[in-house]
């Protein structure tokens, strides 16, 4: 059953305005050159007519704007000295003179997908993080595995088995020759230089995705391989870095729901002793760190809905904020890059497209290059910034985007995965459902309730740890003061969220009649089988309370499935067929409750997707199908 030919064309117009623009659309991974003077940054890039965009790297000259060229790669970096870049293949290291033409160097093939890199601070060694054939990918980059040799005969599982994980290799960018440098005994998540002869790392000793939440951060010694374990939090951990010399090191701690979303708080250690210290970061939490000086480092994050950055010395123990703004930088999440004195990043908003700009002495953003096009569908609509109180007391936030048309309004309550994580005002182009839904004459609610980035731990875990509790009281509540407000129909609300926003979307229905249609994307419906079939059981062990197979434990009390018989509200369900992190079997077996008591339940499954959908034919049926739904169950065009 497909959408009807009128919706589908709708959104096929809907999406070719969105990428009606060839060029450099967006700039992501920046590097700020030693110089100052240079930012080499991941292009994303779109020609004319290609659905699917397209990453280069590139480098933009900040005086001028100039962005001469784009070359095959990602992840640029720079060489200390700031001659050569490297950056990144499929499974290759390409290291070039940089000048007006690019002239390579070296080019290295490596057993593997490389992930990341960094020149060692004398410029001699390129450290790669380096993903083996068949290793498993996090939920953020959609989970399944990466391409690897097809085994022969049966799967034979033990529980002692090394299945592909992440190592350390250095690479000589003169001579070649990568050598593998972390033990084969771990698993080596991130990884950074510290100083000219140690390693700063999160490791693990199993492979699996579940294992990261159990990482701790390490000091290794790449000639031996040995490492010393500097910081075991009990929580989890990431972005590690260093300052050039190596004595200071940092990282960023907390609960965290999904490696690749990192947010907490910042922690700088002494190599020497290990001595840990807490960093006063002006009540943000922090999603990337970069050391500027052998005292410093520049910081990004959220605080509330506002973005942050400052800069912290370890010396005077003094933390200044640089730039706050309602606006946004970086990609997932606040990012920023440091060098020769320059702070820069991607900043962007709701209305205002992706540019890459430079702190000011003032501590203004100065724009240097945007990718703003004529022909680009700038939204007519605001994000507009909302507050409202739960019964006990705690304020939530929130952004809500409504038509250029008077209300009151249909509304989708539009909930983020994670659930560590945290809506923000950035560009409505990145985002591009809520601008479809909004066309269409829906307001859309995009709330940050507890379990999100931008309040603190205590407000992170008292989500985190009661998932369905007081998170799903801070959205109805929501919902309810907009209705009070009379400002949209409380007769036409829907609910829709991905990964975490699915199992919401779906638990939600299962203990309220407020919603009128429900679409739960890649969802998690029963913790029990979740636990047994996941790649990741290290996520609910974390957040739920009791042992899988006790029936009065969370993972049965909170799961949506064993409530099917409760619910009155249409469903449609959607999972891609190769999600490790939540099965299709999830969505597959709430359809199946919900049909066997006679409820109004579809079911989707996506055969070449994994974690939510990301090819552009996907994303279109998904939108078709989500935007069909919310229609015949919403009535979005009916008059009263």
């Amino acid at each position: 059953m497909h959408p009807s030919p009128e919706i589908t064309e709708t959104v096929e117009r809907y999406f070719a305005r969105v990428h009606c623009d060839a060029g450099v659309t967006d700039a992501l991974d920046l590097d700020v050159s030693p110089d100052g003077r240079s930012v080499a940054f991941t292009a994303v890039v779109r020609a004319p007519g290609a659905p699917e965009p397209v990453h280069k790297a590139a480098v933009v000259d900040l005086a001028t704007g100039a962005l001469p060229r784009q070359d095959r790669g990602r992840r640029p970096r720079w060489s200390p000295d700031g001659t050569r870049l490297a950056w990144l293949g499929d499974d290759w290291v390409e290291t070039v003179r940089h000048a007006s033409r690019s002239q390579v160097v070296g080019r290295f093939r490596l057993p593997g997908a490389p992930e990341y890199l960094e020149w060692r601070p004398d410029g001699g060694t390129l450290l790669v993080g380096l993903a083996e054939h068949g290793a498993e990918l996090s939920d953020v980059d959609g989970s399944g595995r990466l391409p690897g040799a097809r085994p022969v005969g049966p799967l034979v599982h033990t529980g002692q088995d090394r299945s592909p994980g992440r190592v350390l290799w250095l690479l000589d960018p003169d001579a070649g020759a990568p050598v593998q440098v972390s033990p084969a005994d771990r698993t080596v998540w991130q990884a950074a230089w510290a100083g000219p002869t140690a390693i700063v790392c999160v490791v693990s000793r199993g492979t699996t995705e579940s294992d990261w939440y159990e990482a701790e951060l390490a000091l290794l010694d790449p000639a031996t391989g040995t490492l010393r374990t500097l910081l075991r939090p009990g929580t989890q951990l990431g972005l590690p870095a260093a300052n050039p010399s190596g004595s200071l090191l940092s990282a960023v701690v907390g609960a965290m729901s999904d490696r690749g979303l990192y947010g907490g708080d910042l922690v700088v250690l002494r190599t020497a002793d290990g001595e840990v210290i807490a960093v006063e970061t002006a009540g943000v939490d922090v999603t990337c760190a970069r050391w500027e000086s052998e005292d410093t480092l520049v910081f990004a994050g959220l605080r509330g809905l506002d973005t942050v950055i400052g800069r912290y010395s370890v010396a005077a123990a003094r933390t200044e904020v640089l730039w706050e703004s309602e606006g946004t930088c970086g990609g997932l999440l606040p990012e920023v890059a440091v060098g020769g004195g320059v702070v820069a990043c991607t900043t962007h908003s709701h209305r205002e497209a992706p540019a890459i700009s430079d702190l000011t002495p003032g501590r203004a953003m100065r724009p240097r290059l945007s990718f703003a096009r004529p022909r680009t569908a700038v939204p007519d609509e605001s994000a507009e910034r909302l507050t409202w109180t739960d019964p006990d007391g705690q304020t939530i936030e929130g952004l809500l985007v409504t038509p250029a048309i008077p209300g009151p309004y249909p509304l989708i309550v539009n909930i983020h995965g994670g659930p560590v994580w945290a809506w923000r005002n950035e560009w409505a182009l990145r985002r591009p459902l809520v601008g479809l839904l909004v066309g269409q004459g829906y307001a859309v609610l995009s709330p940050n309730m507890r379990g999100s980035l931008g309040r603190g731990q205590k407000f992170v875990t008292a989500g985190l740890h009661d998932m369905g509790g007081a998170d799903a009281d801070d959205l109805l509540t929501g919902v309810d003061a907009l209705v009070d407000a009379g400002r949209v129909d409380g007769r036409r609300v829907g609910v829709t969220g991905n990964s975490y926003g699915g199992f919401m979307s779906a638990w939600l229905i299962t203990h309220t009649d407020r919603f009128a249609a429900a679409v739960a994307r890649s969802p998690v419906t029963d913790w029990v089988s979740q636990h047994h079939t996941s790649n990741i059981p290290g996520f609910d062990r974390m957040c739920l309370a009791g042992d899988p197979l006790d029936p009065a434990s969370d993972y049965r009390t909170r799961s949506p499935l064993y409530r099917a018989r409760q619910v009155r509200t249409p469903v449609l369900l959607t999972a891609g067929a190769h999600d490790l992190a939540t099965p299709p079997d999830q969505a597959a077996m709430f359809h199946r409750a919900l049909r066997d008591h006679g409820r109004d339940s579809t079911l989707v499954i996506y055969p070449d997707e994994g974690h939510g959908v990301r090819a552009h034919a996907a994303v279109v049926d998904q939108a078709a199908r989500l935007l069909e739904f919310f229609d015949r169950h919403l009535g979005a065009a009916e008059e009263d």
